[in-house]
């Protein structure tokens, strides 16, 4: 596809809003592939960038470990196939796509804010499950590739308990987050958290372990911080 020498690599190189300033990409998309994205995600409203974000994004995932296998790239390539009935030629985008995205390894924020603009927000919660479908491709997920996911999530505007969801559907166990640091449920009503909060903090606060020897004194510290950043980023996010 030649919007690839186009707005495309311009959207790598350059950054997304000199890409987006620089000319639509739609202009570089021929019409028959408009109609598939629009069939197939309808609510898109950019699909030249919504199609570049997604691959950038799940392409930066299998990087995490390191490179990104054969196998990842089929997946990837099965999901257009599958969802957007892509032709072998129309698939050579995904891999020019990819090759670039390898070869300047740029950071995925700017493209989670425009994937989230180009789809109008609804197609998150899509993007967060295909990042992991792509991470456990042929392997168990690694700290790495766990923590670019997490911060996904987060530039995506996915809630902890949304998160979890996903993670449920493909046998993956809860997050390490402010309600499972807390002990928590999703559904703990403010007094909930105060509480859970105290006999947390209690439990490991400095002057209840200062008897204990060095190690358990600092693992007890590295506890008791990590109690409080749980519970101040409930107190930002449900305004306790």
């Amino acid at each position: 596809m030649s919007w690839l020498l186009g707005a495309g690599m311009g959207f790598l190189r350059g950054g997304p809003v000199g890409a987006i300033v620089g000319g639509t990409v739609q202009h570089f998309f021929s019409k028959k592939v408009l109609k598939k994205i629009n069939r197939g995600f309808p609510g898109v409203i950019d699909q030249g960038i919504f199609v570049t974000c997604m691959v950038v994004v799940l392409t930066k995932t299998a990087m995490a470990k390191g490179t990104m296998f054969s196998s990842q790239v089929h997946v990837l390539h099965n999901f257009f196939k599958k969802n957007l009935h892509y032709e072998l030629d129309e698939l050579k985008f995904i891999d020019k796509a990819i090759a670039e995205t390898r070869r300047l390894n740029p950071d995925i924020a700017p493209f989670v804010e425009q994937y989230k603009k180009a789809s109008q927000n609804h197609y998150n919660f899509l993007l967060l499950a295909l990042s992991y479908q792509i991470a456990l491709t042929g392997d168990s997920l690694t700290k790495e590739t766990q923590e670019l996911i997490n911060q996904l999530a987060e530039n995506l505007g996915v809630s902890y308990q949304g998160h979890d969801r996903i993670r449920q559907k493909y046998s993956l166990g809860n997050t390490r987050n402010p309600y499972t640091i807390l002990g928590l449920d999703y559904s703990a009503g403010p007094e909930d958290i105060k509480k859970a909060y105290r006999q947390k903090a209690g439990r490991y606060h400095p002057d209840r372990v200062a008897h204990l020897g060095d190690e358990e004194m600092e693992d007890a510290h590295i506890r008791f911080l990590e109690i409080q950043e749980a519970f101040e980023a409930l107190e930002k996010t449900r305004k306790l």
